[in-house]
């Protein structure tokens, strides 16, 4: 068994004066069912593949209007008594509240998935792909300014050891597409 090093590599500034931080992130994320991932690469906190299985398998769009989409989006490291480890957090709203709506609810309030979001400095960060993202709450409230009543969704993914993971544009945008028959 080999011993870990945890080193930090590189100067901690704390402010990059020509690079500084954007908060937020942009409208349109990724969520994925987890069991429809074929292949899943990571090299350090970087995820250079992915693609899903055969058969019309898609990544499902998540739409946030408004200023400040997917708030409550975060990440929060855990202490644990061997080794930290971070949960992260999504959230989103479904805006709409009907019969038709009422089967892809249940899926999610029962399903386990993976997310991606980008935000606003170009990032794309990935939620779930360790452990899945399990749904920890669903809330209408149906005089909500917030959410015009609709529902709520609060996805979780604990126990992840990096946490931290990315991927890029392309394979975002590669995984809108529907995959062939194999």
């Amino acid at each position: 068994m080999a011993l870990c090093d945890f080193l930090i590599s590189a100067d901690i500034a704390g402010f990059d004066c020509e690079n500084p931080m954007v908060k937020g992130a942009e409208p349109m994320g990724l969520l994925i069912n987890r069991k429809d991932i074929d292949t899943l690469t990571i090299s350090g906190f970087n995820i250079t593949a992915m693609t899903l299985k055969c058969g019309g398998k898609v990544a499902t769009k998540v739409y946030q209007a408004g200023k400040q989409p997917f708030s409550g989006t975060q990440q929060e490291m855990a202490e644990g008594t061997y080794t930290n480890t971070i949960t992260n957090t999504v959230q989103f709203v479904v805006m709409e509240h009907s019969s038709d709506t009422a089967p892809d609810l249940f899926s999610l309030a029962n399903g386990e998935f993976v997310a991606i979001i980008p935000d606003k400095m170009g990032n794309y960060q990935v939620y779930g792909a360790e452990a899945g993202l399990h749904c920890s709450a669903q809330v209408r409230e149906l005089y909500n300014d917030d959410t015009l009543a609709g529902w709520l969704v609060t996805m979780t993914e604990e126990n992840a050891s990096y946490g931290n993971l990315f991927t890029t544009k392309a394979i975002f945008d590669s995984l809108q597409v529907a995959t062939s028959a194999c």
